[in-house]
């Protein structure tokens, strides 16, 4: 950042740390049991995270008392927002008659016939307990079925922390290589090197780097994992001829398409692959079907899911939790309750905001994007248009972190990469409260804009 950045950041982070003594206090207190007080990275923000004490509907309270509108949803997966009632209800009457049981109950087959009907890629569907376990067990049977061993995932793609898919997430674009030859780069480190050499990277919305990747190695590759909108990597939305060339050549080759819709999953009823018209063999999901607890799920055309069918003895699948009765019938209230007319609901609060945004970069004469689809939204400081990972890496991402302390001052809670999304619980007002709050920080942020990006002011 340039030094007035940082001056400026340093007085929005003073503010919100002389608001919150008892979060400062709490996250102290946390430091003597988890390491940096946290036990969920993507929560951890500096000074130190405010610690929520209750959520009710589109609001969240925290300790000091502040009253946040919330845009983030545990990060999209409240579709409801907090507290839904018919969720609060269904999981209170299960807890009555125990939380879960060593064998299958009849919850498991509602929730699992509700998802099969309403996503056109799913025949059979098995559930476990985040979306790490569906991206890691789609995989699983993927390799089976093909009895190839390589996958290829877009760079900037999230599907995950399992040591495979912990492969340029978020890379330094500048040791990545070019588009033409990316590098694989882990995560992390502890990331295994050698689960690394089964991975290869392609550029999101890219048909003839894609297309070469795949006809040079498609007699190994197992699978093709994508989000059909890039999440954390800036809500980046697909080309439709993109989707439909991926469905074509992975048909061509033997080789399992994969749509990860662990977030996308809100878009419609049925998904990103409803949304746009396009049929994966493997669908996984997470999120918004689990009601706001622990919960994923990986599903698919029936030849390939019959692998898990232990009547068969071919794969092995259990988890202790695994489709558990609280996961289930929070799961099943939630998704009875998201029907079409409350995602044409919450959609329509999407455009709303989105509109609203493209309004006030109007107003202050600011030149930036904003990426996304349906409900889920994502600001970005940069003047040009975004269709793969690098056109975000290369925006002025620091500014979006500024943009949050701004709005956390200012009641609004949002995502620190610049990402907003609706909930059901949500009213226009509460949307325009939450814009007025954004206009007001980018007001007040525009010596800083001028200053760390002057190409964004008109």
């Amino acid at each position: 950042m340039t030094p007035e950045a940082e001056k400026y950041f340093d007085s929005l982070k003073e503010t919100y740390a002389s608001q919150r003594p008892k979060s400062e206090a709490l996250h102290k207190k946390a430091c003597r049991y988890m390491p940096g007080g946290d036990t969920r990275t993507a929560t951890f923000f500096l000074p130190f995270p405010n610690f929520i004490e209750r959520g009710e509907g589109a609001y969240m309270y925290d300790a000091d008392g502040h009253k946040l509108l919330d845009f983030q949803n545990n990060y999209t997966s409240l579709i409801h927002g907090h507290a839904h009632k018919e969720t609060v209800e269904a999981v209170c009457q299960q807890m009555a008659r125990g939380s879960a049981y060593t064998a299958p109950f009849e919850k498991q087959i509602e929730l699992s016939g509700l998802l099969a009907e309403r996503f056109p890629g799913i025949d059979l569907i098995r559930f476990t307990n985040s979306g790490t376990e569906a991206n890691m067990h789609a995989l699983r049977i993927a390799r089976a079925y093909t009895g190839k061993a390589k996958i290829i995932k877009t760079e900037g793609g999230y599907h995950g922390t399992t040591d495979v898919f912990e492969a340029s997430v978020d890379p330094n674009i500048k040791k990545a290589g070019t588009l033409d030859s990316i590098k694989v780069i882990p995560e992390s480190r502890g990331v295994s090197e050698n689960a690394l050499k089964d991975v290869l990277v392609a550029p999101f919305n890219d048909i003839e780097r894609t297309a070469k990747i795949i006809e040079e190695h498609h007699h190994e590759t197992a699978c093709m994992i994508i989000e059909p909108i890039m999440g954390s990597a800036g809500q980046i939305t697909p080309k439709i001829e993109y989707l439909t060339f991926l469905r074509e050549i992975t048909e061509r080759y033997n080789i399992v398409l994969i749509f990860d819709e662990v977030v996308t999953g809100r878009l419609t009823t049925g998904g990103a692959q409803k949304y746009y018209g396009v049929t994966p063999d493997i669908t996984t999901l997470g999120k918004i079907i689990g009601g706001g607890t622990p919960v994923g799920a990986f599903g698919g055309k029936e030849e390939i899911m019959q692998m898990y069918d232990p009547r068969r003895k071919q794969m092995y699948h259990s988890g202790t939790f695994n489709g558990n009765a609280v996961t289930m019938a929070a799961g099943l209230a939630t998704m009875k309750a998201f029907d079409e007319e409350k995602a044409a609901y919450v959609n329509k609060l999407g455009d709303r905001f989105r509109d609203g945004i493209l309004g006030i970069y109007r107003r202050l004469g600011l030149n930036m994007q904003i990426s996304g689809a349906g409900s889920i939204y994502n600001t970005l400081f940069t003047d040009k248009p975004v269709s793969n990972y690098r056109d975000v890496a290369t925006a002025h991402e620091e500014l979006n972190k500024i943009l949050y302390m701004a709005l956390l001052n200012k009641g609004v809670f949002n995502a620190e990469r610049g990402m907003f999304c609706m909930s059901t619980a949500m009213t226009e007002s509460d949307v325009d409260f939450g814009l007025d709050a954004v206009k007001s920080a980018l007001g007040d942020m525009l010596p800083v804009i001028a200053a760390e990006a002057p190409e964004l002011i008109l």
